[in-house]
């Protein structure tokens, strides 16, 4: 997955470059957080990152959620003052679901 393809997924336009820095920086941050949540690497033959389109589309959809949402914050109200707030769980649930074909189960040795 690169810049381009990101952008295409978040329907900003290719010409605008204005967060470009950002976006890498936040492309880079999916991609390390999905190899780590699926305990895969999605390295091919060659050893280069290969992520099936599941994987593609939940990085997307959690930087879409990052940038749309206040941090931890499910709903609001002005006149009563509260917040309620959520787990990154909740949250980012629609983005393990398209994830969870893709874990792998990690063993750990017992001391």
């Amino acid at each position: 997955m690169d810049l381009i393809e990101l952008k295409t997924r978040l329907e900003i336009p290719l010409d605008d470059e204005s967060q470009d820095e950002k976006l890498k920086l936040e492309l880079q941050d999916g991609i390390e957080y999905a190899q780590e949540y699926c305990n895969n690497p999605f390295l091919n033959k060659e050893g280069l990152l290969e992520l099936p389109s599941p994987v593609k589309k939940g990085i997307a959809m959690m930087i879409k959620i990052d940038r749309s949402n206040e941090v931890g914050v499910s709903s609001e109200s002005i006149g009563g003052m509260s917040k309620t707030y959520t787990s990154d769980y909740t949250r980012y649930e629609a983005v393990y679901k398209l994830w969870r074909k893709y874990r792998k189960v990690k063993f750990r040795p017992l001391r």
